[in-house]
């Protein structure tokens, strides 16, 4: 199997891309998708980052470094495909160290980023795998103000990259995967119009 990082890789990053040139404006590269290391200074090309699988991961001082730079300076990670306390304490613990003094804080339906594009009725989602753990959405905001822009969220308990990468497979209903990509959306332009 390969790493974590690439369970979804790259179906999930081509079908994604194609919803996303479909539904909005934004001048999409369907030609491929980019894998960048969270310490290579190239991230900083790229107002958002996804990142696979954060709970089974160990980042080196200079990942830390540069993704504590790229958070500040108005980039936006989306972190998908983790579950259980044990993963949830490792994403907590690694921001700890990117973003010192912030927590992540539960979101709930109100939350500009669920209506910036698809007016999104419930979080309420069934998880494409892993169906015991209930899905959250959390997110980590600059100086901890929940108004102000929100740098971080987090698919906790979920894999909303899983509906994805099967959503052309007739492996998951259509619904759900419409779901998931309305998710997906709406985080692309809550990023870029933060």
């Amino acid at each position: 199997r390969n790493p974590g990082w690439a369970h979804d890789y790259p179906n999930a990053d081509e079908n994604f891309t194609r919803i996303l040139d479909e539904v909005t404006l934004i001048d999409v590269n369907n030609d491929g998708t980019n894998v960048i290391d969270a310490e290579d200074p190239e991230l900083h090309r790229y107002p958002i980052a996804y990142v696979s699988e954060p709970g089974e991961w160990s980042p080196t001082q200079q990942e830390i470094d540069n993704l504590s730079d790229y958070l500040f300076k108005g980039g936006f990670l989306i972190l998908d495909d983790f579950r259980s306390d044990y993963e949830w304490r490792t994403v907590e613990e690694i921001f700890r160290m990117i973003a010192p003094g912030h927590r992540f804080r539960v979101l709930n339906i109100d939350e500009p980023i669920f209506d910036s594009f698809f007016d999104i009725a419930t979080l309420d989602m069934i998880p494409p795998t892993f169906q015991q753990f209930v899905p959250v959405f959390l997110g980590l905001h600059e100086n901890n103000d929940p108004t102000a822009r929100l740098m971080v969220i987090a698919n906790f308990n979920n894999d909303i990259g899983d509906y994805w990468e099967y959503s052309d497979r007739g492996y998951v209903p259509i619904e759900l995967s419409n779901e998931a990509y309305k998710f997906g959306v709406n985080y692309v332009i809550y990023a870029m119009n933060r």
